[in-house]
């Protein structure tokens, strides 16, 4: 395949995608139609100025190749002439024309800048916060984006999926629990800097269903690339509905080891957590419950059931030797129930796991749902 071939492909699965063929048009450039309302402002300010340079650009080439053939050097030996000490109206154009070009990119630039920060009052409010390496999104119902195993990243990294209405202002507030993070949409044309100890935020409006990437746009450690998350656009109702759903605690379809089992991917435990065994910022928790681990004051404790809580909800009260201080105190974010779903999820990883014990709070979980009923 030569090099138009390629081109015209690539050009053909440009349009497919969402692309489009016209070089005029953003999406030839951008790969894909903006989503939200702003991304179209942002696409018309940055087709402005990729013409204003491609433009300046082909006429700068022009001139200096002119100016190389009408004043080369054997031309002057022949026909030399002193230039004019200056031009008025040359300078005054020089300066004039570039300021009309260049004053209405300063204009839309802080004009649009300004609108993606100051968000409609009417606005559906969702807080996220960036922790290495991971989103969370909470909705006003205090509900939590689920998480689904997407092919954002090649390792198929469980990201949250946060869903957003259709025609609705959406303002996200956000804040960062460790380092500097970004959240970029690309779809949305928009990113802002989710900085810790601070809150920052900024608004869209979706204007088409669909599901559209996040990345994290600022470099923030070994698994930068893989901090991820999407936005679906849904129906205002559907909306309304599941993150309603979501705000009244677990599906009752979960035992509480299953329950469990998604609050380790819900809450972050994973980024620092294995649950197989392999490295990472934490310790494992397969075989932890059970056993005896030595701590960086020099003592050893056995981790049985009390002394998971103690430390899930004060995790900087006893440090694992050879690990670093970095998880958050969970003391009044996490609920008691959910504190023991991740004990028993912990317990069900262990081979001194308590089978019996497991079944039982299982079937006590059960029970007491079935008593919540009535």
């Amino acid at each position: 395949m030569n090099a138009i071939d390629r081109t015209t492909s690539w050009i053909l699965a440009s349009s497919e995608g969402g692309g489009s063929s016209n070089i005029f048009s953003a999406a030839y450039w951008f790969g894909s139609a903006g989503a939200s309302a702003q991304a179209k402002e942002t696409e018309s300010l940055f087709m402005y100025i990729l013409w204003v340079n491609i433009v300046s650009f082909v006429a700068l080439m022009i001139l200096i190749a002119y100016f190389v053939a009408r004043y080369r050097r054997g031309k002057q030996a022949q026909n030399y002439q002193v230039s004019a000490a200056h031009n008025t109206p040359l300078e005054l154009t020089w300066s004039i024309v570039p300021l009309m070009i260049m004053v209405p990119i300063f204009y839309w630039g802080f004009t649009g800048y300004v609108n993606k920060l100051a968000a409609p009052a009417a606005s559906e409010e969702i807080r996220i916060i960036g922790q290495k390496w991971n989103w969370t999104a909470i909705y006003k119902s205090g509900a939590e984006a689920n998480r689904e195993n997407t092919e954002l990243t090649k390792t198929q990294y469980s990201v949250p999926v946060i869903w957003v209405p259709k025609g609705r202002p959406v303002k996200l507030i956000m804040t960062s629990m460790d380092v500097l993070h970004a959240f970029y949409i690309p779809d949305f044309r928009t990113k802002m800097d989710v900085i810790p100890n601070r809150y920052t935020s900024m608004w869209f409006l979706p204007e088409e269903l669909g599901t559209h990437e996040v990345f994290c746009a600022e470099y923030c450690g070994t698994n930068h690339s893989e901090m991820a998350a999407q936005i679906k656009v849904v129906e205002p109702e559907l909306y309304e509905s599941e993150t309603l759903k979501w705000a009244t605690g677990p599906s009752a379809e979960w035992s509480l080891l299953e329950y469990g089992k998604r609050l380790y991917k819900m809450k972050s435990c994973f980024t620092c957590h294995s649950d197989t065994g392999g490295p990472n910022t934490g310790p494992a928790w397969n075989n932890w419950f059970g056993h005896e681990h030595e701590y960086a004051d020099g003592s050893k404790h056995l981790a049985d059931d009390q002394w998971l809580r103690d430390n899930i909800i004060n995790s900087q009260s006893h440090i694992v030797k050879g690990f670093p201080t970095s998880m958050p105190i969970y003391q009044g974010l996490l609920k008691p129930l959910e504190v023991e779903a991740l004990v028993l999820y912990i317990q069900s990883l262990s081979d001194k796991k308590d089978q019996t014990k497991i079944d039982a709070a299982n079937a006590k979980y059960e029970e007491d749902k079935q008593k919540a009923k009535k």
